[in-house]
């Protein structure tokens, strides 16, 4: 900002170059229709930007040779079986440890193993539970228990 300064007379502040100072009365609903007109023209200047961006895509496509279309087929190719290689290695190591394969962190057969080796670790050694022979409609024999003896001693019987 300048200033002039008179030794006589108070400062007075002019006008800054360049800087209109502000009207006091804005049309606000004229600025609001400037800016809607703005945007409507950069939205249409956006969607024929957008299908050009499509066919120039097209055209880069059309202009790939035949070689490069084999190299993207072949990289794919290669990525895939990667993928179904780590894949087999993984469930491999899950049947043989006995562990779910989604547990298994790694990417190698040895860091799989140490993965399912610290799960094992983890989980301690399972106690086998005995096999329990369910005997399906045969009755069981009562076992008298000394309750059952004693009373039949008291009253001097058996039972029938």
């Amino acid at each position: 900002m300048s200033e002039t300064v008179n030794t006589d007379t108070p400062a007075v502040v002019t006008e800054v170059e360049g800087v209109e100072p502000e009207p006091k009365d804005i049309d606000w609903k004229a600025e609001a229709r400037k800016h809607e007109q703005r945007a409507k023209e950069n939205l249409a200047r956006a969607k024929a930007n957008e299908t050009a961006a499509q066919r120039l895509a097209e055209i880069e496509d059309a202009n790939k040779t035949e070689l490069e279309k084999v190299a993207a087929r072949a990289e794919a190719a290669e990525k895939r079986a990667a993928e179904l290689e780590a894949q087999s290695v993984r469930s491999e190591v899950a049947a043989s440890k006995g562990i779910p394969s989604g547990l298994l962190t790694g990417s190698t057969k040895e860091e799989l193993e140490a993965s399912a080796d610290a799960l094992i670790a983890f989980r301690g050694e399972k106690t086998s539970n005995p096999l329990v022979v369910r005997t399906e409609g045969n009755s069981p024999t009562p076992q008298p228990s000394s309750d059952t003896e004693f009373v039949s001693a008291l009253f001097g019987g058996g039972s029938d």
